[in-house]
């Protein structure tokens, strides 16, 4: 496996692809021969390292995140002839701004994320809370989560939270006979518990 030491270089029909922000490639399709590491990390806060360095080029963000794929617990970013591993240190995303239409079941909560994806929160990209594992003030510690696209999720930014938090409406449980409520929001139809 080798390391990169630049970043990759994508080839020009890959570049044309991606020049439309609404189009994502195909990327579990393809099967590239060249496999190797670059030294990307995306950190918890969604900011992307280069060799230890922030990448300062959001557009560059932009289309790597497009090509980035999540194979068990890795992450590559994988081009035609290229898969290279990156470390992602909790998700490579982050929902960083919210937008709500309507209110009460009607309601439809737009989510966008740090790298330029935008999206209703719906079945396909379904609000819940991951448990870490680990524990914070004898509790174990869950976040908020959504899927972004294929097996791709990204974090709920604090602050996007608590703008949840303020929609946050109670709604029986599905199959509990005691009449047991849980707090969640409305989205696209659906509820999604907190």
């Amino acid at each position: 496996m080798t390391q990169l030491k630049n970043l990759p270089n994508l080839p020009q029909e890959l570049q044309a692809m991606l020049e439309d922000p609404n189009i994502i490639p195909p990327v579990e399709t393809w099967n590239p021969q060249r496999i190797g590491e670059v030294d990307i990390t995306i950190r918890r806060d969604g900011v992307w390292l280069f060799q230890g360095e922030p990448m300062t080029r959001e557009a560059t963000v932009q289309l790597f995140s497009r090509i980035l794929i999540k194979e068990e617990n890795e992450y590559f970013l994988v081009t035609p002839v290229e898969k290279m591993r990156l470390k992602v240190e909790l998700y490579p995303f982050v929902i960083r701004l919210m937008d709500v239409q309507g209110e009460g079941e009607g309601q439809k909560l737009l989510f966008s994320t740090n790298a330029g994806d935008t999206f209703e929160v719906n079945a396909e990209h379904a609000l819940r809370t991951e448990s870490l594992g680990t524990f914070v003030d004898s509790a174990e510690e869950s976040l908020p989560v959504v899927t972004v696209r294929r097996n791709l999720d990204a974090l709920v930014s604090r602050q996007v939270y608590y703008e949840l938090a303020n929609l946050a409406t109670a709604s029986k449980k599905d199959n509990v006979t005691d009449g047991e409520e849980s707090y969640g929001v409305w989205s696209c139809g659906s509820f999604f518990e907190l």
